[in-house]
């Protein structure tokens, strides 16, 4: 709106920094008790990211030394069903990547990042203690079975509450933190120095790799721990991994730049809606100019660099409905304490944008809720389909053999992710290769889409040659080797990094950036909703298809089992969802930085 006597409200908020007569900043911005930046400053903040990655390498590797063998555990030594114990692995999953939005919540309003991580990981460490208790005294699990195909006594309710208490506990604490966490260790850097927002940009890429690093050993080292020496012992190293990272993030509390909590970013769009109320029947102007948005505040950082105060978004036209919020009617609009106006009455462009910007997000994020309905087959059935094949895998013409668990095949797809992402910076990404044009943030997360569909289709392939083996075999005829399971795992990898980097990029740069803290919480809450959604869809499954006294599709015996069907059944539902991203990419309106 043009400047007619309706004063511009400020950006200005309390304790931000301003310009001094000697270019320096007096108060940090939202009141973060920070130091100068300068050459000594700067190096102090990157030793202290890269602390926060040893702190995820830690969190990271004890999460998945009881992820990725749990429905192993279930089914060994508690001795459940397949069903229920796929079905408990998506539900716990789903917890435990639910947890991280209600993380980032409370980070950003109450805690504060270092505090949230802090608690989130005593809490883990509390419910590591218990599951090793529970994993390593006899009388808290049942007897083993005497020998194969005999009836194995269940577990009784009291050693599965006190099992699940432990690993709920562990999705609390550990799901808490995972979040905050990462914003945690990019906050170290100052955005408002070139250099250092070099380095900034090199933490993520050092985070997925130590993340993945992580999940790597989980994969080989504490498996074989926990399946070929004891499961206590395994369980109790990740106890020491967690309890090192509390005693780390403790013992380093003076390292860290802490930014303290800025509230809920979810206000904005409270606002949005109230002032929208407020003007229901208020006729848009065709002139976009016309609607109110404050003036560019400029701020000097610590290192002098000038940066606008808040992003400013250009106005589009889609959902031009949600432009009334920004459209001064009456005087009303305007309050009289210190002439500016009242966000709950009068909205900036800015903020309407930034609430058009969450509707636009809202139906890509489904589909990637959706996706992880087919990923989440890689820790459920697709280990208990490696489980009925023969493990030993033979090189050198039967000279030399080894057994593979069938849970370490999540190693070998992080192994493949790893080297995918590799050829693809090597390709796209490398300097000398400038002049070929990368994947778009939404093509990566297609090409993710596309993949899970053939990699679960490749899945359900090799699932109707084990059952014909199982089938037309003879007393000793030996299984279907595991190495039958590499293709399926090897689509997985590049599907599951592809849509991970596109999707993180795609949500971090389309993001309001009030809400760019919080960013990293969709990919989590994705597959959250994915996994509830996987655990649900299988206890249906298993419950439609062994009505009336059938078998169906997940007897006792795998043998005499349809997991083939079930994997059709979520190519389907991975191809329709695959359909529907497509279209919403295509005609997707990409948000606008004035």
């Amino acid at each position: 709106m043009d400047a007619d006597g309706l004063e511009r409200r400020s950006q200005s908020l309390p304790g931000e920094p301003e310009a001094s007569s000697s270019g320096q900043s007096l108060v940090p911005l939202l009141g973060a008790q920070e130091q100068e930046v300068g050459k000594d400053g700067s190096n102090l903040y990157s030793r202290a990211s890269n602390i926060v990655l040893c702190l995820v390498f830690l969190e990271v590797a004890a999460f998945y030394g009881v992820y990725l063998n749990l429905v192993v555990y279930l089914q060994d030594v508690l001795h459940g069903d397949s069903a229920s114990n796929a079905a408990a692995v998506s539900f716990w999953v789903g917890v435990s990547y639910l947890m991280p939005v209600i993380g980032a919540a409370i980070a950003d309003s109450y805690w504060g990042k270092y505090k949230t991580v802090l608690v989130g990981l005593s809490i883990s460490l509390a419910g590591m203690l218990v599951v090793t208790t529970s994993a390593t005294l006899p009388s808290l699990r049942p007897p083993p079975c005497e020998h194969a195909g005999a009836h194995c006594a269940p577990a009784t309710p009291i050693q599965r509450l006190l099992f699940f208490a432990g690993i709920y506990l562990c999705a609390v604490g550990t799901g808490g933190a995972k979040a905050a966490i990462v914003s945690f260790g990019a906050e170290q850097f100052d955005d408002g120095n070139a250099a250092e927002r070099e380095r900034k940009a090199s933490y993520f890429s050092w985070f997925y790799g130590v993340a993945n690093l992580a999940v790597l050993i989980s994969g080989t080292l504490l498996v074989w721990v926990e399946e070929d020496l004891s499961w206590g012992l395994g369980y109790g190293v990740c106890a020491a991994l967690v309890a090192a990272a509390v005693a780390g993030l403790a013992a380093t509390a003076h390292v860290y730049r802490i930014v303290p909590p800025a509230g809920s970013p979810l206000k904005g769009a409270c606002q949005v809606l109230v002032a929208l109320a407020h003007k229901v029947r208020v006729r848009v102007p065709e002139d976009a100019s016309e609607l109110y948005e404050e003036e560019v505040h400029v701020i000097k950082t610590p290192l002098l660099l000038e940066r606008p105060a808040r992003e400013q978004l250009g106005h589009t036209n889609q959902f031009r409905w949600l432009d009334k919020a920004a459209v001064v009617v009456t005087g009303a609009d305007m309050e009289a304490e210190g002439a500016s106006s009242s966000p709950w009455r009068l909205c900036t462009v800015t903020q309407v944008e930034e609430f058009k910007t969450l509707l636009r997000l809202i139906p890509i994020w489904a589909t990637s809720a959706v996706y992880f309905v087919a990923n989440a087959q890689t820790q459920t059935t697709f280990v208990q389909q490696g489980a009925m094949t023969d493990t030993r895998i033979a090189i050198a013409g039967g000279a030399l053999s080894f057994s593979v668990p069938a849970a370490s095949m999540t190693s070998v797809m992080t192994v493949l992710e790893v080297a995918y992402l590799a050829l693809y910076n090597l390709f796209f990404l490398g300097r000398k290769r400038r002049a070929k044009q990368a994947l778009t943030p939404l093509q990566l997360m297609g090409l993710g889409h596309g993949a899970a569909a053939g990699a679960v289709a490749l899945a359900a392939l090799a699932e109707a040659r084990r059952l014909a083996i199982a089938a037309e075999a003879g007393a000793g005829a030996a299984p279907m080797g595991i190495a039958w399971l590499l293709p399926q795992y090897a689509a997985m990898a590049v599907s599951d990094a592809s849509l991970a980097v596109g999707q993180l990029e795609f949500f971090y740069g389309e993001a309001p950036e009030t809400m760019r803290a919080a960013s990293t919480a969709f990919y989590f809450l994705s597959c959250s909703v994915g996994n509830l959604l996987s655990s649900q869809l299988v206890t249906l499954v298993a419950s439609v298809t062994a009505a009336g006294g059938r078998k169906g599709w997940f007897p006792p015996d795998m043998d005499e089992g349809h997991l083939d069907y079930y994997f059709l059944l979520v190519v389907g539902i991975a191809a329709l969802n695959f359909a529907v991203f497509v279209y919403l990419a295509k005609n997707y309106t990409p948000k606008r930085v004035r």
